[in-house]
């Protein structure tokens, strides 16, 4: 899904080689090769790069690592595109050149071609790919929705990924250790007070915490939250007006009222009730004028 709205250009990078294309693949010794700079993943786990290598090892390179060619201070170097592990467990058994095929691209390519070789392999945890998608806002000049439209999401899922950066920078380290879920995440957001975000964070580690479970644990929280007394006056008030029971409850920063009606004729006196204290307000309201 991401792929298809990259276009040609970057469709280009990651097309498969065909025999004409052979002469594209090179032995390029790896200390000429140097990490992609904007590459959005921080984190290789060693297991991960273990595990590689002894592919390599039973089985040899099957697919080439991406790299593009620059000058830089009137030097040739590569540049890698994509392939960042094979690369690391190549180093990992000393091996002196590594397959490559040779690719163009900008800046803009190297990042955007980081992010979606990435995001297609599920590779990146949250942290990650948010840091991925503001450093294209950021450095691109792209607003959320050129960002969706160009990789092919929604912008409900680009906006929900760069919230995640918002959260106290303990909880966004969690995030990227695997500790905390991205859906505790979008849970957390939903809590204003940073301090609390902070004590619900310990609890998810130290209980092990579903999503599930951390949303009945902010509910009960919430609801043990004090009602202030101007809601409790209204509480008294409104069941005089309305001659039967008012239930008053606490959501986060606002204040319920509930009325419970069993039955069409309860519901039909309901409405006679506020109908005559309508009246009265208007013939009050009259007299004053």
């Amino acid at each position: 899904m991401v792929k298809n709205g990259l276009g040609r250009g970057l469709d280009s990078l990651f097309e498969s080689e065909g025999p004409e294309k052979k002469e594209d693949v090179l032995l390029i010794p790896l200390l000429e090769i140097h990490p992609n700079p904007f590459q959005p993943r921080k984190i290789f786990r060693e297991e991960e790069i273990r595990d590689m290598a002894e592919s390599l090892q039973n089985h040899g390179l099957l697919q080439p690592v991406v790299v593009i060619r620059r000058e830089s201070g009137g030097a040739e170097e590569y540049i890698l595109v994509s392939g960042e592990r094979r690369f690391r467990a190549a180093r990992s058994l000393g091996w002196e050149k590594i397959p490559a095929i040779l690719r163009s691209a900008g800046d803009r390519d190297l990042l955007e071609l980081a992010l979606v070789e990435n995001l297609q392999r599920s590779d990146l945890n949250p942290v990650e790919v948010a840091e991925g998608f503001n450093r294209l806002i950021e450095e691109f000049h792209w607003s959320q929705e050129e960002l969706a439209k160009h990789l092919g999401m929604k912008r409900s899922t680009v906006a929900n990924f760069l919230r995640v950066l918002t959260l106290p920078s303990g909880i966004v380290q969690k995030i990227e250790q695997g500790k905390i879920s991205l859906g505790h995440a979008k849970v957390l957001l939903g809590v204003k007070d940073s301090q609390e975000q902070l004590a619900l964070e310990k609890e998810i580690i130290q209980k092990n915490m579903s999503v599930r479970d951390l949303e009945s644990r902010i509910s009960q929280k919430q609801s043990k939250q004090e009602v202030p007394s101007w809601a409790k006056r209204g509480k008294d008030v409104l069941s005089r007006m309305l001659s039967r029971p008012v239930a008053i409850s606490r959501a986060r920063n606002k204040v319920k009222f509930t009325v419970s009606i069993e039955n069409e004729q309860e519901f039909s006196h309901f409405l006679k009730q506020i109908s005559r204290h309508e009246s009265v307000d208007q013939t009050g309201n009259g007299g004053k004028a």
